[in-house]
């Protein structure tokens, strides 16, 4: 999804989750879809955050007042230090960990280490505030022959003194499959 713009804040970057995937030389290059399994927080599916037991009414925390955590006090040495806790009494819960699969496009030409966003699939929020984002964060397997510089795909091809020096036709394999590459005479070794 796009990002937001002007001032309006996105969700805390505690609410993101961050994943992995590791593509082939190929399919980062031509693109492809994959689906990953990951960890989130979700809202939970019996109390739908509210924190009660199923069956029963929510109902708002008297001690917390439904903020989940409170503001404790204490006096050290003539300094009153305070704090957030979790409230003791409903201990500011409403949300459960599952493991989600999801559909990942990876878009053609993607760099190793490069993150694909996919809004509001990250942790629920805290006290109905919006969904985080889930980041996939791409790694991409060595090519046996192949190596990539930005957008270029190098290959190197071991010619005999007697082809460099004569010239030569060669077969040469690229990720599209394999080519006729004319050498000329006096090819010096290094050229590309």
């Amino acid at each position: 999804g796009a990002s937001s713009s002007g001032r309006r804040r996105g969700p805390a970057k505690g609410q993101n989750v961050v994943s992995e995937i590791e593509i082939s030389f190929e399919d980062a290059a031509f693109g492809c879809e994959r689906e990953i399994a990951f960890s989130r927080i979700e809202t939970c599916s019996t109390c739908h955050g509210s924190g009660a037991k199923e069956g029963t009414s929510p109902q708002t925390c008297t001690y917390c007042h439904g903020t989940g955590t409170v503001r404790t006090q204490q006096n050290f040495m003539g300094m009153t230090m305070q704090s957030n806790q979790p409230c003791p009494k409903c201990g500011g819960q409403g949300r459960v960990r599952k493991t989600r699969k999801f559909k990942v496009n990876i878009p053609a030409g993607i760099d190793d280490g490069q993150s694909i966003q996919q809004r509001g699939q990250g942790n629920a929020g805290v006290n109905g505030g919006p969904a985080g984002d889930l980041f996939v964060t791409v790694a991409i397997r060595p090519h046996p022959i192949f190596t990539r510089n930005g957008s270029d795909v190098h290959v190197d091809i071991p010619i005999s003194f007697a082809q460099a020096a004569l010239g030569d036709t060669l077969q040469v394999p690229t990720i599209d499959g394999r080519i006729e590459y004319k050498i000329p005479e006096g090819t010096q070794t290094g050229t590309t």
